[in-house]
């Protein structure tokens, strides 16, 4: 399947006009990456967002009272990292790692910034994807912070992360 053909199959994109996925087409680039391959690291700044197509990548964050790893999510074919970063310009929130082989589409800084300043279109549907996001997160410490406070642990509400998709690994 091409990335045009694969583009209309994605939810995230089931609401874009023919044009826009033939601009956002034109601004991805396809790769493939080998298992273990590290996408991005938690707490550096990197310049790409990236779209799976084939494959699984596992996003893991460290604990910040033992600093081991947790693990949080598996990205499947369809799910999209990263562009939360692009858009606030901060340190990556999670490290992500290729479980398998990865076929991924990625869209790197500069062309994420020429989409976003000449495609009104296509820059409010990211700012919606990641409105979206930061919401479900949002619901979801919520969730936890009442389930904490309710049986008197704190400790329980500071341990697990939620989960939920993660577009700003």
């Amino acid at each position: 399947m091409d990335l045009y053909e694969f583009l209309q199959t994605v939810p995230t994109f089931s609401d874009f006009p023919q044009s826009d996925i033939e601009v956002l087409e034109k601004s991805l680039r396809v790769d493939h990456y080998p298992k273990d391959h590290v996408f991005t690291s938690e707490g550096e700044k990197d310049s790409s967002m990236y779209l799976m197509m084939q494959g699984e990548v596992q996003l893991s964050r460290k604990r910040p009272h033992d600093r081991g790893f947790e693990y949080r999510e598996v990205l499947k074919s369809g799910d999209m990292f990263g562009l939360r970063s692009l858009i606030d310009n901060q340190p990556r929130f999670s490290t992500c790692r290729a479980i398998t082989e990865v076929t991924a589409a990625s869209l790197p800084r500069s062309a994420f910034n020429l989409l976003y300043h000449s495609h009104v279109a296509i820059a409010e549907h990211f700012q919606f994807i990641v409105a979206k996001q930061l919401s479900r997160e949002l619901r979801a410490l919520d969730r936890a912070l009442v389930k904490a406070l309710t049986s008197g642990s704190l400790e329980e509400f500071l341990s697990p992360m939620p989960k939920g998709d993660d577009v700003g690994c």
